[in-house]
């Protein structure tokens, strides 16, 4: 029997062979047939190459700075490097407790899964059915005085097979396992970017809680020389003026410290977050610790050159593995273009009417077939379709282009920050020897009458500028390092150090238009 059965947009042919047809002549051209199908199976749509890319040679930098660029430097060296051990204590207990990590993990296991969903579409569909159906008795039967109806008992299994025979789901199966290692890549990036957040909210912490002590120390020098302009002027040995100053330049110091301490609080809050914690977590096991030496800056960043940067960095590979999926999809949208084939078959018992047992041999019930499904009268928004995941494909192939520029950018714009950064510290250091040294002359001469308290005030205010200056001289350097750490993709692992650069290959798609 053949039936034909037709829609708006496709047409399909099913075969069936009732029970007892003579298959014999058949079975020898069905086996071929399926075995011609098979080896005839082709995959559709380009096979994804390396998009090429614009990549520099080498970093810029100051020729004497050359040997602060180092090469394979592994993560846990890096930060080691600070000499911090709270730092690396801190950097442990995100990576284990952060909310963000564990999302980005669970992202990676549902896209693991869905490989092994989807995957099951390259495999025969198996079933199992069970049936007991009751039958009334039929005109005939109630004249011949048999008004008991029959029950019929069918027991069948079922196997389907869709043959990909142009890829549609081998391409499937391509774009899902790119998206899990685009998935994967996301996670990677989430761990740099959760170890680089929490550096940077320490040391902006550590900054802040460095400049409270700083200004501090300048309020108890200005306190006490705002006693020595009273009671000078008590005893009408200097000016009002002087007292007045005095005062003023104790309030404008004092105003600055509520402003640390809220930046202070705001930076130990999102450390806490960050770490999985309540926001007071930080303030009640850590602040301690914020007053005392600031980190160590790094002598040498792990920057590798900047080919490394395909590999490296998690964002530049997860953008790949979206180009490389798209790709993938372009097959599967072009196999919609084409005849799809299936094999279909059941093999079960059946009671009837008649007596027949449900398990004896008569009751068999036996059919399989073959069908095909044809697109007729939507070719054309097919063919669009395939259009599009083209452009999408360009699009994913252009933002990869894009992310490597952008990585480039990342790490020179760090570089920058790093190395003007240390020779605006050295500066600094410099001018506060100079500056507590001039405060120092300044004060003796007021006390000696040999100048009024406008030239203390002076050299107190340019002291605490300074020295305010030169603490965060030292967190432009420190954040500039944990900069150049983020933007190559955190520290080497041995899977960077061992495996070669991808091939470096453009490719072009066309779009197959039967």
């Amino acid at each position: 029997m053949i039936i034909c059965e037709g829609t708006r947009s496709q047409a399909s042919l099913d075969l069936q062979f009732p029970q007892g047809f003579n298959l014999r002549g058949w079975k020898a051209s069905l086996a071929t047939l399926c075995i011609g199908a098979l080896s005839a199976c082709t995959t559709l749509g380009p096979d994804y190459q390396q998009p090429a890319t614009s990549v520099q040679s080498g970093w810029t930098m100051p020729e004497l700075d050359q040997q602060a660029i180092g090469g394979k430097v592994s993560d846990d060296e890096f930060w080691a490097s600070f000499s911090d051990p709270t730092l690396v204590e801190l950097l442990r207990d995100a990576q284990k407790n952060s909310l963000t990590l564990q999302s980005a993990a669970l992202q990676v296991d549902g896209a693991s899964e869905t490989v092994s969903i989807n995957a099951a579409s390259l495999l025969p569909g198996v079933s199992a059915t069970g049936s007991k159906n009751y039958n009334q008795p039929d005109a005939a039967s109630k004249q011949k005085n048999k008004n008991e109806g029959s029950f019929t008992d069918q027991v069948l299994g079922q196997v389907s097979w869709e043959v990909d025979f142009w890829g549609k789901y081998r391409r499937a199966e391509q774009a899902d396992r790119a998206t899990l290692e685009s998935s994967k890549a996301a996670l990677a990036s989430s761990a740099v970017s959760l170890k680089a957040s929490v550096a940077n909210a320490y040391v902006n912490a550590r900054i802040y809680a460095n400049r409270i002590v700083v200004a501090e120390a300048n309020l108890r020098e200005q306190a006490e020389n705002m006693r020595i302009a009273e009671a000078r002027y008590r005893l009408g040995s200097s000016s009002e003026m002087d007292w007045r100053q005095a005062q003023t330049q104790y309030a404008q110091t004092q105003s600055q410290i509520p402003a640390l301490r809220s930046n202070l609080a705001q930076n130990q809050n999102a450390l806490s977050v960050l770490l999985g914690q309540t926001p007071d977590y930080f303030a009640k096991h850590y602040s301690a610790s914020l007053v005392a030496a600031l980190p160590t800056i790094p002598a040498v960043l792990p920057l590798g050159v900047p080919s490394d940067l395909l590999r490296r960095r998690p964002d530049v590979r997860q953008a790949e593995f979206l180009a490389i999926s798209q790709s993938a999809r372009i097959g599967q949208a072009e196999a919609a273009l084409y005849p799809s084939f299936s094999l279909s078959g059941s093999i079960g018992v059946q009671t009837m009417p008649d007596g027949r047992e449900l398990f004896s041999w008569d009751s068999r019930s036996i059919s399989y077939g073959a069908g095909f499904t044809f697109p007729l009268f939507d070719r054309g928004a097919l063919i669009r379709k395939v259009k599009v995941q083209d452009i999408t494909f360009q699009q994913a192939v252009l933002s990869y282009q894009n992310q490597v520029l952008t990585a480039q950018q990342n790490v020179e714009d760090a570089l920058s920050s790093f190395f003007q950064g240390k020779e605006q510290l050295a500066a600094l250091r410099r001018a506060d020897t100079a500056a507590k040294r001039s405060t120092e002359l300044s004060l003796r001469r007021y006390k000696s009458g040999l100048t009024d308290f406008t030239t203390v005030t002076n050299a107190q205010q340019s002291q605490l500028q300074t020295s305010d200056s030169l603490v965060q001289a030292q967190s432009g350097v420190l954040l500039a390092a944990i900069s150049a750490y983020r933007s190559v993709g955190g520290g080497w692992s041995p899977s960077d150090a061992d495996s070669p650069p991808n091939p470096i290959a453009h490719v072009s798609p066309e779009v197959v238009t039967p």
